[in-house]
């Protein structure tokens, strides 16, 4: 009677949190329905279309066994980290094509038998990586007015990812022999990555809207304003820090708290390789067994590195000068089209329809279609 008891508290407790958090937006219903419209466009103009096909030719190069021949020209440095020639190759292109693509990559691994599930756990904190797509077109172009200095910040973050994969490296190299043939890009391996890259993404775009929500929240209850009191800052400064903790894409809005780009760009760097909590939720609901806590204490100690090696390379750029005057100048999310999503989502329509598309008699029947 006395385990039940704490339970039912706990049970209590739970109820009492979440109808407090229903009351809150119900309250606030005309606020949060704004920010689920701006993140709701921000998935259908930006997301879907950028993340769909590195998601979708990241699981075609892993299920046709391209990684195996990426990583076998990477083998020596394999072997210097203990890694397999195949995980060798996932890490290559987890830091090209954007923050949850290792991840999925990883789980997928691990579910065909071709990596423990405690390594692929363990990978997943370094197979991370926003990708140039991120870093150097947005970060650096858009907002910095440099693509130096934005492949300066990709290469930061890359090396962080590397000098944390050989502390985190395991003691022995794995045993490759248990690694899955290629097979191929058959049809059934083509339809087989855009599935999976579909169903990666809706779990991703839930976690956006859900975050979105959270910032909200968060913004209403005066939390800000009592962090700023206690940490002497401008509360501009702790709004756009929270806002870009909890989600890396909102970064434009630490670009209007006007701190010296001195310090911005090594901060910039930490944060892209930090990649923000809800990056980090992502990466948890591709991988269910990972440890958060342990994913956002090594993505704390990658970003402080990325930040470093920022400072160290700061010489390096030409137009330090350019960069210093720049104005970044965003433009709207709701301003582009949302036609490439809905072509993608026209896509991936038959995997609702339940059937399954890589049996012979269905190629067949689409042949003669």
């Amino acid at each position: 009677m006395q385990s039940a008891k704490p339970r039912a508290i706990h049970a209590c407790l739970r109820l009492f949190l979440l109808l407090s958090l229903l009351v809150l937006l119900a309250c606030d219903a005309k606020a949060v329905a704004a920010v689920l419209r701006a993140r709701l466009y921000c998935c259908l103009e930006t997301l879907i279309p950028s993340l769909f096909g590195c998601m979708a030719v990241a699981n075609l190069l892993l299920e046709s066994g391209a990684v195996g021949v990426l990583g076998n020209l990477l083998r020596k440095p394999a072997r210097l980290l203990h890694w397999s020639a195949e995980t060798a190759g996932v890490f290559v292109i987890s830091q090209l094509a954007g923050y949850p693509v290792g991840a999925s990559l990883l789980a997928e691994m691990a579910r065909a038998g071709r990596i423990l599930p405690e390594d692929a756990q363990r990978l997943t904190a370094v197979c991370y990586g926003g990708g140039p797509a991120f870093l150097v077109g947005m970060a650096g172009a858009e907002l910095f007015g440099s693509v130096t200095v934005g492949w300066v910040m990709f290469a930061a973050c890359v090396l962080a990812n590397l000098v944390m994969a050989i502390l985190l490296r395991p003691h022995t190299t794995p045993d490759t022999t248990a690694e899955s043939a290629a097979e191929g890009l058959t049809p059934a391996v083509l339809i087989h990555s855009v599935e999976r890259a579909w169903q990666s993404l809706g779990r991703i775009c839930g976690i956006v809207l859900g975050f979105g929500i959270v910032y909200r929240l968060l913004i209403g209850s005066g939390l800000p304003n009592v962090l700023s009191t206690w940490l002497h800052l401008p509360g501009k400064w702790i709004c756009g820090m929270m806002a870009v903790v909890l989600d890396v894409a909102q970064l434009p809005q630490l670009f209007e708290c006007g701190i010296p780009w001195q310090a911005l760009l090594p901060l910039t760097a930490g944060l892209l390789s930090f990649g923000g909590i809800c990056v980090q939720a992502q990466v948890i609901a591709m991988q269910p067994g990972i440890s958060g806590m342990r994913l956002i204490l090594v993505r704390l100690a990658t970003a402080t590195l990325a930040g470093i090696w920022t400072c160290l390379f700061l010489p390096m750029i030409p137009d330090l000068d350019a960069v210093a005057t720049f104005s970044p100048q965003m433009r709207g999310s709701e301003s582009g089209s949302i036609l490439p999503a809905i072509f993608i989502f026209l896509s991936g329509f038959p995997m609702f329809l339940k059937k399954d598309w890589t049996n012979q008699k269905n190629c067949d029947i689409m042949k003669k279609r």
